[in-house]
C-alpha cells in the first residue's frame, strides 16, 4: 500500500516519450469498440508520431487516485491511461509500482539486438523459475516486435537478428519493449508470494544514433532518464586486441570507439540532468564485453570469467567481484585504462563484465549454428541488485 502511495504522488516518466508528468496530468482513452463510441482524430499523438489513426476519444483526468474514469459518450469504464505529451498508453502498472528504464547502448555491429533477445529468453526460461522472477509483456506492440524482429529470426530462422535502423528513418526503433518483472517468493505452504512488481523499458539503440551528439540530444532521450545503463563493448574493435587476435578470427569493420561513445553518452546524462562535474551519475553503469568466446585464446583458461555463473539464490557477489577485477585488468591491457578512468570519474556505481549472447560467430550467408549463451545474464542482475530489487548471494 505505501508503495502504491509514493508511486502514485510522485512522477511518472513516460516510456515512450520520456517526458515527466504528474499521474492526475494523465488523461485517459475510451475503450468502447468504434461501433459503440465513435473514434476521433487523437492530435497531440498525430502530432507527436506521426500517426493518422482514428483512437477512442480521449477522456478527462480524474486525479492521482483514481484508476478509471467513464466515457461520458458511451458510459464506458475505463482504466486505460495516457502520456499527457504524447498520448500513448501508459503501462497499466503506473502509478502502482516504480518503472526502470534499462538502455541496452553500444556502437554499431556491438551485438545489442542479439543480446536483448538472449537475454530475454534466459530470463523466462532459465533465471526466472531459479530466482522467483516473472517477466511478462505489457502490451501488444512489444509481443508482436520481439516476435518478429527479435525471435522469429534468431531463434526459428536460426539467422542473425538485422541492424536496428536508425530512429531518424524508423519510428518503431524508438517504440520500447515494456515488460512486468514480478518478483515472487514462496512461503512455507511452497505457495508463491507476490513481494513487488517493476515494469522493464528496455531499448535497442542504433549504433549510427550514437555516433552524433546532436542526434542522440534528440533520438535517445530516455538514456539520461535511464535507471540502469548496459553499455555492451565490443573487443574486437579495441586496437590491441586486432592485433593480438591478427587473422585468427573475422575482425568487423571499425566502429565508432567505445570511448568515445561513453565520452558522449556521459556528457549527455549530465546535460539532460543539469549535473555538475563534481557530482558522480546515480545511474548504475554496467559495462559489458560482447563477443567475448572470440577472444577466448588470448584468456588464461583459469580466469573466473571461464566458469559459469550461478544466480540460484540471489546475485552472486563473489562471482561478480572476480570477474569485475579481471576485465579491468584486461581493458587495461587492452584499452590503457581509458574506459575504465571516464567509468571512474564519472559514475558512482559501474561494473565490468564479459559476455557472449551466441557462444559461437555466425555461419557465412549470417546462420547461427547454434545459441550457447554465456553469462548474458550478469550485468542484468547486477542492475537488478543495483536497485535492491535482487538480494546478494555471499558464498559461504
Amino acid at each position: 500500500m505505501l508503495t502504491s502511495l509514493i508511486a502514485a504522488l510522485s512522477k511518472q516518466v513516460c516510456p515512450y516519450c520520456f517526458e515527466p508528468y504528474r499521474l492526475g496530468q494523465a488523461p485517459f482513452r475510451c475503450v468502447s469498440p468504434g461501433s459503440r463510441c465513435a473514434p476521433e482524430r487523437d492530435e497531440v499523438r498525430a502530432a507527436k508520431w506521426g500517426e493518422n489513426l482514428a483512437l477512442g476519444r480521449v477522456l478527462p483526468e480524474r486525479g492521482a487516485f483514481h484508476r478509471q474514469t467513464i466515457c461520458p459518450a458511451c458510459g464506458q469504464r475505463s482504466g486505460k491511461r495516457l502520456c499527457p505529451h504524447c498520448h500513448m498508453e501508459q503501462p497499466h502498472t503506473v502509478g502502482c509500482y516504480r518503472s526502470f528504464i534499462f538502455a541496452i547502448i553500444g556502437a554499431k555491429e556491438a551485438g545489442k539486438s542479439h543480446y536483448l533477445a538472449v537475454l530475454i529468453e534466459q530470463i523466462k526460461k532459465q533465471l526466472g523459475p531459479t530466482l522467483g522472477i516473472l517477466l511478462e509483456p505489457m502490451n501488444d506492440a512489444t509481443i508482436r516486435r520481439y516476435r518478429q524482429d527479435f525471435y522469429e529470426p534468431l531463434y526459428e530462422h536460426g539467422s542473425v537478428i538485422r541492424a536496428t535502423h536508425s530512429a531518424l528513418s524508423d519510428r518503431r526503433v524508438q517504440m520500447p519493449l515494456i515488460y512486468s518483472l514480478t518478483l515472487t517468493s514462496r512461503s512455507g505452504s511452497g505457495a508463491r508470494r507476490i513481494r513487488g512488481v517493476v515494469t522493464l523499458v528496455f531499448f535497442d539503440t542504433a549504433g549510427e544514433d550514437l555516433d552524433d551528439e546532436d542526434v542522440m540530444a534528440t533520438v535517445n532521450k530516455y538514456i539520461y532518464r535511464a535507471d540502469g545503463i548496459l553499455l555492451l563493448l565490443d573487443p574486437l574493435q579495441l586496437r590491441r586486441v586486432r592485433a593480438k587476435l591478427d587473422c585468427s578470427v573475422a575482425l568487423p569493420e571499425v566502429n565508432t570507439e567505445t570511448a568515445t561513445i561513453l565520452e558522449r553518452t556521459t556528457k549527455l546524462i549530465r546535460l539532460g540532468r543539469d549535473l555538475p562535474l563534481t557530482r558522480p551519475i546515480d545511474a548504475p553503469l554496467a559495462l559489458a564485453f560482447s563477443k567475448f568466446d572470440a577472444v577466448e585464446g588470448l584468456l588464461d583458461p583459469q580466469l573466473q570469467l571461464n566458469a559459469a555463473s550461478h544466480h540460484d539464490h540471489g546475485f552472486d557477489r563473489a562471482d561478480f567481484e572476480a570477474v569485475n577485477a579481471e576485465m579491468q585488468a584486461l581493458l587495461a591491457e587492452w584499452d590503457s585504462g581509458q574506459i575504465q578512468q571516464a567509468a571512474e570519474t564519472h559514475y558512482r556505481r559501474f561494473g565490468f563484465f564479459g559476455i557472449s549472447a551466441l557462444g559461437c560467430s555466425p555461419l557465412g550467408g549470417g546462420r547461427v549454428p547454434r545459441i550457447l549463451p554465456r553469462r548474458v545474464e550478469d550485468p542484468f542482475l547486477w542492475l537488478l541488485h543495483c536497485h535492491g530489487l535482487v538480494p546478494a548471494r555471499d558464498r559461504s
